[in-house]
């Protein structure tokens, strides 16, 4: 009786905390991968990354045809579609911000086609240490930056199908 007891006491806890673990997993945001996000602004962001290993992480955020928020549509992390933090939003400043939990210092500037049109904004994350120049890397971040908007048509183009 005892082993019974036992099994079914053990069913139970497992039942509940597989439960609870599919309930936080439902409750959990699922965003795309960027393997799997085969859109022109992901090209360009794998490109940007390859070219500089100084960088940990490269996002483009816009506001994607036929939406009204602006989210992130191409990233070196597994973020796509996650909607922008408020801060991420820079519509024409830039935002620089020394990680407090990595060493890493982060560049948000605003993104524009190669028309000049801001169409949304470019985040940068720069391998960092406290004490390094950040007006260095935020020339840098410019560099890179204008290169990459003489690359984009329009923001339409972002969202052009990519083998």
């Amino acid at each position: 009786m005892k082993t019974s007891l036992h099994f079914q006491l053990a069913f139970v806890v497992a039942v509940f905390l597989g439960g609870s673990t599919l309930l936080m997993a439902t409750e959990s945001p699922q965003y795309g991968l960027a393997a799997q996000n085969h859109i022109y602004a992901q090209k360009l962001v794998n490109d940007i990354a390859s070219s500089h290993p100084e960088l940990v992480a490269v996002g483009l955020h816009c506001v994607p045809p036929g939406d009204s928020r602006q989210s992130i549509v191409a990233s070196t992390l597994n973020v796509i579609g996650k909607p922008s933090d408020p801060e991420d939003i820079v519509h024409g400043s830039t935002t620089i911000a020394p990680s407090n939990k990595a060493p890493k210092l982060g560049i948000m500037m605003p993104l524009h086609d190669r028309a000049a049109q801001e169409i949304g904004s470019l985040a940068l994350q720069f391998k960092y240490q406290k004490g390094d120049d950040q007006v260095k890397l935020l020339a840098q971040a410019t560099v890179i930056r204008d290169r990459v908007a003489r690359e984009i048509p329009d923001l339409a183009g972002l969202f052009a199908t990519q083998p």
